[in-house]
């Protein structure tokens, strides 16, 4: 990342404008991504806090009640025998997905790898998209598209935005993911704990995801616009056009667009795999912190 910029913002409103000049207006639902760590430096000097509530405040202002906000506060690295509550365990998604679990506006969806903190006009239906998978039909990716929802990543390469091509990879069935299961003791929000198998379309060994070659085709397609607010990057993606730009890699170009092979990654897979970490994943540990506390 570049070294924070050196003229600050001092006021909260010029936060605010930042939805408009990216092109979000009234009404429009929009999946909200941002690395916030370059927009606090920029309101370093006036002392301004709680800059993510702030942003979560700029989009929902802008979209208004006919408009929604999604967030992703996902928890993906948890393993069979891990706890997931849907009302206590911290998102290892940033600070932004930890502000709008926090925000009074926003409910928590309820998959324990993949769930979404959503306000406004589509929050009922992506609480009912309960589904087994984490990607595929019936769950919040597929409302995403079928919603017709825009991805706003600020201060983020594409790479970590975006997380909606794993639902199109599920439903073209991509031969280098495979099914695999974890049991999940699951505190859901009556407050009841109970053991739960969820599946994962999971990638096998020696594949990693790389979008760099993605973004000239989405450009292309019209379904990606990208630019600088206050010297902080954005992008724009109408994941509609999206989906159909990526479906279309996978089918004819096989994925090489979004998916790479190294024998380097498969040796680390492997290992990975044999000799598992002792230690719990970061999401328990932070749940453990919770329970912790007085």
């Amino acid at each position: 990342m570049d070294q924070p910029p050196q003229t600050a913002l001092s006021v909260p409103s010029e936060l605010a404008s930042w939805p408009e000049r990216i092109g979000v207006a009234p009404g429009d639902r929009v999946l909200l991504t941002a690395d916030v760590t370059r927009v606090a430096w920029l309101f370093r000097r006036s002392g301004v806090k709680g800059v993510p509530a702030m942003l979560l405040d700029a989009f929902l202002d802008r979209v208004g009640a006919d408009g929604a906000i999604v967030v992703p506060t996902f928890n993906y690295d948890l393993r069979s025998g891990e706890e997931f509550d849907i009302h206590r365990s911290p998102t290892i998604t940033g600070a932004l997905g930890q502000a709008a679990l926090e925000h009074p506006a926003f409910v928590r969806t309820g998959n324990p790898l993949h769930s979404f903190a959503v306000a406004g006009c589509a929050q009922q239906a992506f609480v009912n998209a309960e589904s087994g998978t984490s990607f595929g039909e019936d769950t919040p990716f597929a409302l995403l598209r079928s919603e017709g929802f825009a991805l706003v990543g600020i201060d983020m390469h594409l790479n970590h935005a975006m997380s909606y091509f794993h639902h199109v990879e599920e439903l073209e069935r991509v031969p280098y993911r495979r099914w695999r299961e974890r049991v999940i003791r699951y505190t859901d929000t009556q407050g009841l704990t109970s053991l739960r198998t969820f599946k994962i379309y999971a990638k096998r060994w020696g594949y990693e995801n790389e979008l760099s070659r993605l973004i000239p085709l989405l450009s292309v397609a019209g379904a990606m616009v990208s630019g600088h607010l206050d010297r902080v990057s954005f992008l724009h993606v109408d994941l509609r056009k999206a989906h159909e730009v990526i479906a279309e890699d996978i089918r004819t170009n096989e994925a090489r667009s979004i998916v790479r092979f190294t024998w380097k990654n498969w040796l680390r897979d492997c290992y990975h795999t044999i000799l598992p970490s002792s230690l719990p994943s970061r999401s328990q540990q932070l749940l453990s912190e919770v329970h912790a506390r007085p």
